[in-house]
């Protein structure tokens, strides 16, 4: 039991930086070479939440779990590269809506393409109860993360 414990362990580590370094190799290799996985993340997530309707500062940095600071900060920067742009809400003034740019969209598809093709090598690798049976412990380890 304690060895699975520590495979386990070792498994996560080493897949959340495998999965961080191909991320980063994907942006160089790209037209977004000036893009870090973390700024990349933060135009997903802007991305993500614009469709949604919750693209504010607030709502961004709940989803990313990081300070108002950290993400005015990065969307400043990424403002600057021209992959975002704030403006106030018209219906609320005290609301700071994060909207992503053409490139900044362009950027997304690129990243969202990424993940299809990573996902799509997962699953071609696994017959169907092998998939259900990762993602059911997968969901296991999200609540878990969700709940700290």
């Amino acid at each position: 039991m304690a060895d699975s414990r520590a495979q386990l362990n070792q498994f996560l580590v080493e897949v959340f930086h495998d999965v961080m370094r191909l991320e980063e190799q994907e942006l160089l290799k790209g037209p977004f070479k000036n893009l870090s996985v973390t700024e990349m993340h933060v135009i997903e997530a802007a991305c993500d939440r614009q469709e949604k309707k919750e693209n504010t500062m607030a709502a961004l940095a709940a989803r990313l779990r990081v300070s108002a600071g950290s993400l005015t900060i990065a969307v400043k920067t990424l403002e600057q590269k021209g992959y975002l742009l704030r403006q106030r809400s018209k219906a609320d003034r005290r609301r700071v809506l994060v909207q992503p740019t053409s490139l900044g969209q362009k950027a997304y598809e690129v990243h969202r393409a990424f993940h299809r093709r990573m996902v799509e090598s997962v699953c071609t690798q696994l017959k169907p109860e092998e998939l259900e049976a990762l993602t059911a412990a997968l969901g296991v380890l999200h609540r878990f993360f969700g709940s700290i």
